[in-house]
């Protein structure tokens, strides 16, 4: 297993995925994705099937694209693991990614997203805060 600690061809591919979706770079995006790649968002029950519609859904996020800080990344193969935190304006939230790629393209992605929010006070006493949340 590889973590983001170590450059390989597949942790700079997800870097420069990730960079490219901020900046709106979409060349670089639709060089990245495999032409029929597929995205997935469980929580909302959507599917964004080839390169060319993922890349329109990121052109039109409402408010502006979001900035992402990549925390890790780690896998081996063509399975990978991004894990990142996401900025939507002044709301955070944190997601991982599951990549999986097909030589050096994108071919499937299926994404997470969970809100930030405070940590409860009755576990306070039983567990270490990492940091702020937002």
């Amino acid at each position: 297993m590889t973590t983001s600690t170590e450059s390989t061809p597949h942790a700079a591919t997800i870097e420069r995925f990730f960079a490219a979706i901020h900046d709106g770079d979409g060349p670089v995006l639709l060089d990245i994705l495999a032409p029929d790649s597929v995205t997935r968002w469980p929580q909302s029950s959507e599917r964004i099937t080839g390169a060319t519609a993922c890349l329109r859904v990121h052109q039109n996020y409402p408010g502006g694209r979001p900035s992402y800080r990549i925390e890790r990344i780690s896998g081996s193969g063509d399975l990978w693991i991004a894990e990142l935190t996401a900025d939507y304006g002044a709301d955070r939230w944190h997601t991982v990614s599951i990549i999986e790629f097909d030589g050096p393209r994108i071919a499937r992605m299926t994404d997470y997203f969970g809100p930030a929010f405070e940590a409860p006070e009755w576990r306070r006493d039983m567990v270490e805060l990492e940091g702020a949340v937002v």
